[in-house]
C-alpha cells in the first residue's frame, strides 16, 4: 500500500543570474520515509534543502505539505510546519551545556499564579526533559552539564538531532550528518537516525557516502546540474547504478 506524501514539491525552480541551480524539480516525501538526495557539487541539493528550511525563497514552483499549498517565505514558516534542518555546522552553542542547547531560544520558564510566565529560567525542567528525551533516542552522553565543546563528533551531532526531534516532529533534513565522523561514530549516528524513523519522523539525508545512504534511506533521489535525474527504491538499486546518474556515464555490466 503506498504511503501518504507529508511533503510535495512540483516544479521548483531556482536561479542565480545567469546560473541555474534547480529547474523543473518534482519529489515526494512520504510519511515516515527516509529520503536520500544525492549528486554531484553544484547539483542543486542544497539550494533544494534551503528551499524547503525557508533559506532561499523560490522562483517557481509549489509546495504541498500534507496535501495543502503553503508557502516558505523564511525559517520560520518552516519551523511553524515541523520542518527542522541540521546543517553540517550544527548550530550548536560550543560555551552552552546540552540542555542549553537544545532549548536554545525556546527556555522554558518558572510559572506562577493564574499560570503565569516569568521571566527566571527554568534549568532543573529544562535538564529533566533534556535526559528524558536522550534516554529515549538511546544517546549516552554521561554528563548533560559538561559545555557540548567538550563532546565528542559524534555526541554533538546525536544533540543537534535530539533538537529537532524534539521541536521538530515532522520532517527533519540532514546536511551531510556524517562528515568529518569517524566510523565508530558515524554508525551511531545512523543507528539514531533509524530511531528517528521508528517516531514516525520523516527524513532527508543529503550525503556524499553512498555506503551510508544505503544502509538508512528507503529511496534515493538523484540530482545533476539542478534536474532530477531518477528517484530508486534503494533496495532495487545499487551503488554502480548511482553513480553512473551522478556522473551521466553509462553502466558498465560485469560479465
Amino acid at each position: 500500500m503506498r504511503k501518504t506524501p507529508i511533503l510535495e514539491v512540483k516544479g521548483i525552480s531556482k536561479h542565480f543570474g545567469g546560473v541555474i541551480a534547480l529547474e523543473n524539480l518534482d519529489f515526494e516525501l512520504m510519511e515516515g520515509e527516509i529520503l536520500g538526495i544525492v549528486g554531484d557539487n553544484g547539483a542543486g541539493k542544497s539550494t533544494l534543502i534551503k528551499i524547503i528550511s525557508g533559506v532561499v525563497e523560490k522562483d517557481r514552483g509549489e509546495i504541498y505539505y500534507k496535501g495543502k499549498k503553503v508557502e516558505i517565505k523564511d525559517p520560520k514558516d518552516a519551523k511553524r510546519l515541523g520542518i527542522e534542518t541540521v546543517y553540517q555546522n550544527l548550530a550548536l552553542v560550543d560555551l552552552l551545556d546540552v540542555p542549553a542547547n537544545i532549548f536554545m531560544g525556546r527556555e522554558v520558564k518558572y510559572k506562577g499564579v493564574f499560570n503565569k510566565v516569568f521571566g527566571f529560567l527554568n534549568f532543573q525542567e529544562m535538564f529533566i526533559k533534556s535526559k528524558r528525551l536522550l534516554r529515549e533516542l538511546q544517546v549516552n552522553i554521561e554528563d548533560l552539564s559538561s559545555k557540548v565543546m567538550y563532546l565528542s563528533g559524534g555526541q554533538r551531532q546525536a544533540v543537534a538531532l535530539s533538537k529537532v526531534v524534539y521541536w521538530g516532529k515532522e520532517i527533519i533534513i540532514l546536511d551531510e550528518p556524517t562528515a568529518a565522523l569517524g566510523v565508530k561514530e558515524s554508525k551511531n549516528v545512523l543507528v539514531l537516525i533509524k530511531k528517528l524513523k521508528e517516531h514516525g519522523i520523516s527524513i532527508i539525508i543529503i550525503s556524499h557516502n553512498l555506503q551510508h545512504i544505503f544502509s538508512v534511506v528507503d529511496r534515493i533521489m538523484v540530482l545533476r546540474r539542478g534536474k532530477r535525474v531518477d528517484i530508486k527504491e534503494a533496495h532495487n538499486t545499487g551503488a554502480d547504478e548511482i553513480v553512473s546518474m551522478i556522473t551521466g556515464a553509462k553502466v558498465i555490466e560485469k560479465v
